[in-house]
């Protein structure tokens, strides 16, 4: 973690401005070319969300801006995010998963397979506290594989510093004309992410996506 100066920046009025405001966050939602990747999963028989996790983990820690966060109201900026996403467990409740972000695929999947099928298989209701508070390393992940929207919304706390968290979301893919595609929202603070990173974020995802095949090695 690395303290970043807005004082010398060039965004600092930008910065400062989106700062004042109560609810800072903004969001973006764009349909996704996800045919490389079925044929992927289909071919390796692997998990689609397991896969898909991982490209979009790694395209976001690919853009500076998403790995910014403000930590004791000073801003900074991390070398690594962490995926923590939310599993359905026979209850019917969700929990959350989270662990440290590997970058190698093979022990990112190994690690994710475990951590969600010992959450699946909860009969009980953990007595730990939904998220952990002050742990701003992650992305917070979810997913609405049951259908397909055109937008959603995230519910956004009144604490600064988890606004800035980006908050991340994908629903059921289907098929267009051969073409398989999904709905990928991604929510964000305008704190430290304005239009162009966020942009850059979904066509980095979509590269990798793209190139399924030579990312999940």
């Amino acid at each position: 973690m690395k303290e970043l100066d807005f004082n010398n920046s060039e965004r600092k009025k930008t910065y400062d401005w989106f700062k004042t405001f109560s609810n800072s966050t903004c969001s973006m939602n764009v349909k996704m070319d996800v045919t490389n990747l079925i044929k992927h999963v289909k071919d390796k028989k692997e998990s689609f969300f397991i896969d898909l996790l991982y490209i979009v983990v790694n395209g976001l820690n690919s853009i500076d801006e998403m790995r910014m966060r403000l930590v004791d109201d000073k801003p900074v900026i991390f070398s690594d995010i962490n995926p923590a996403f939310t599993v359905m467990t026979e209850l019917g409740t969700f929990e959350n998963v989270r662990f440290k972000n590997c970058h190698t695929f093979k022990e990112f999947y190994e690690i994710a397979h475990t951590k969600i099928e010992e959450v699946k298989k909860q009969s009980h209701i953990r007595k730990e506290n939904y998220n952990p508070e002050n742990c701003y390393d992650d992305y917070y992940i979810t997913c609405t594989p049951w259908v397909d929207f055109t937008q959603v919304t995230h519910p956004i706390p009144d604490n600064q510093s988890s606004q800035c968290i980006p908050r991340i979301c994908w629903g059921k893919y289907t098929e267009n004309n051969g073409k398989y595609e999904l709905m990928l929202n991604i929510t964000v603070s305008h704190i430290f992410v304005d239009g162009f990173p966020l942009s850059q974020a979904f066509i980095k995802i979509q590269e990798l996506l793209d190139n399924a095949n030579q990312v999940l090695q």
